[in-house]
């Protein structure tokens, strides 16, 4: 695995023609290669490759006839992603603080979205009403169709929250990657200093709570975002606790 992540370290234009390649199936790959792309080369060098991906994927999405508002959307926001968390990730030098500020992003983005935007049901309306109309032909009882229905005030949070855990897992990809190509980068300690960290915990931990208590449309999309920063410092505790209690052994 080294010599493969050495290999495409080597030269500045491989991992963009593997991004672009990845883009249209694997945009984790995508935002991954361009972390490690503007951690190596700096954010201003990895921008002008990722521009020049985004047209690469438009125009290989005009030659294969595809969506080619979703085919670019994703890639777009894939590469962009990319390139801002590595520039943070090389500003930081961290991965904890990398973590948090695409944690801090996401977050600031979806509030963005709820508050100037339109609601999760404008937004996701037509899409749960074709699944009720395939679950209705299939016949499924009225309490099922109606439970679908109730999905749609939240379904900006989830799709927020599945963006996010995308980005971190593109996040820790890349640092594994770097950690195999340069001794400098380690990978274990920084993961298993994981954290939200107070600034974002304590709020984190008081939305959740309000979202098991309040009906309110902001609180409630952003608790999924919340439920899985908290997923990801448990994942980074539990490994502490594992490499604590080998070492003791």
């Amino acid at each position: 695995m080294k010599t493969l992540v050495d290999w495409l370290l080597a030269q500045r234009f491989r991992p963009i023609v593997f991004a672009v390649a990845f883009a249209p199936l694997l945009p984790m790959l995508t935002t991954a290669l361009l972390i490690v792309d503007s951690r190596v080369s700096g954010p201003n060098q990895a921008l002008l490759r990722a521009v020049l991906g985004i047209a690469a994927v438009s125009v290989l999405a005009i030659v294969t006839n595809s969506s080619l508002y979703a085919v670019v959307g994703v890639a777009s926001v894939a590469m962009l992603a990319g390139v801002a968390i590595g520039g943070v990730l090389r500003w930081a030098g961290h991965l904890a603080l990398a973590f948090q500020a695409t944690v801090l992003g996401c977050f600031a983005v979806t509030s963005g979205v709820l508050l100037f935007g339109p609601s999760s049901e404008e937004l996701f309306a037509p899409l749960v009403e074709e699944v009720v109309d395939v679950l209705a032909r299939g016949g499924a009882p009225n309490e099922q169709l109606e439970a679908m229905r109730s999905w749609s005030p939240v379904l900006l949070g989830v799709a927020a929250a599945a963006v996010f855990a995308q980005l971190v897992g593109a996040l820790l990809i890349a640092q594994w990657a770097l950690a195999l190509a340069r001794e400098e980068v380690s990978f274990g300690p920084e993961f298993r200093a994981l954290k939200l960290g107070r600034v974002l915990g304590y709020p984190a931990m008081v939305l959740v709570s309000l979202g098991l208590v309040l009906d309110v449309g902001l609180v409630r999309n952003l608790t999924p975002l919340a439920l899985f920063g908290f997923l990801f410092q448990g994942a980074a505790v539990m490994h502490a606790w594992s490499h604590a209690k080998q070492c003791c052994w």
